[in-house]
């Protein structure tokens, strides 16, 4: 049953991003050259690459802004979803202007652990950028702009279609790398990063972030 149950979140989720690709594909910006290519053309939040470690970046993100919406009590597959479709539908006109909004890159989810456990709050957020600064007003008042001051982050980055599983040995494999290497950054949260649709089987690109301090 459990098997089983899991199937269907990942399903649900995986679904959720084949709708928001299909929908909004079209509408990426193709003139961001200058962007790394796992961004796939769609506008991104920007960062310069301050030095190549063996398996992790240490990346200095610019100030940036995020729709954002936080999603409580569920566990990561079933959180994700439904914090994914309240911004789908928000991109999609779910807003005051009925406004249409271009998809954008990565699908940033902020894991947020209570007492140890993982499977309690998350947000999940879509990058602003910077020629939308002011985005229509959500008609769903769980999603709200939040802004990210700028900021060094560091980043291991890994392939497949991530899993709980997946982002979670990968954000612990960097959290030893960072210590052994000596870097002071915030333990009490780190960020799973998502570039790719269901229509990518290979080559997908996901990330872990730890922020600096």
């Amino acid at each position: 049953h459990s098997l089983a149950a899991n199937n269907m979140r990942r399903s649900r989720a995986r679904l959720a991003f084949l709708c928001l690709l299909a929908l909004n594909a079209a509408v990426g910006n193709s003139s961001l050259k200058e962007l790394p290519l796992f961004c796939h053309k769609l506008d991104c939040s920007k960062y310069t690459l301050v030095k190549q470690y063996e398996t992790f970046e240490e990346r200095s993100y610019e100030a940036s802004h995020w729709m954002t919406t936080l999603v409580e009590g569920l566990q990561y597959e079933d959180a994700m979803y439904d914090g994914f479709m309240r911004l789908f539908k928000y991109i999609n006109g779910n807003n005051v202007a009925g406004e249409k909004i271009p998809m954008t890159a990565p699908v940033l989810v902020h894991v947020i652990p209570k007492g140890g456990d993982l499977d309690k709050n998350f947000t999940v957020s879509f990058f602003v950028p910077p020629a939308s600064m002011s985005p229509p007003k959500p008609l769903d008042s769980r999603i709200y702009l939040d802004s990210h001051l700028a900021q060094t982050v560091y980043v291991r980055s890994f392939g497949g279609y991530m899993e709980k599983s997946d982002f979670v040995a990968n954000a612990d494999a960097l959290e030893e790398d960072l210590k052994a290497a000596g870097k002071s950054f915030n333990e009490k949260y780190y960020m799973s990063a998502g570039y790719d649709s269901p229509f990518r089987p290979l080559n997908r690109h996901n990330e872990v972030w730890f922020i600096a301090v």
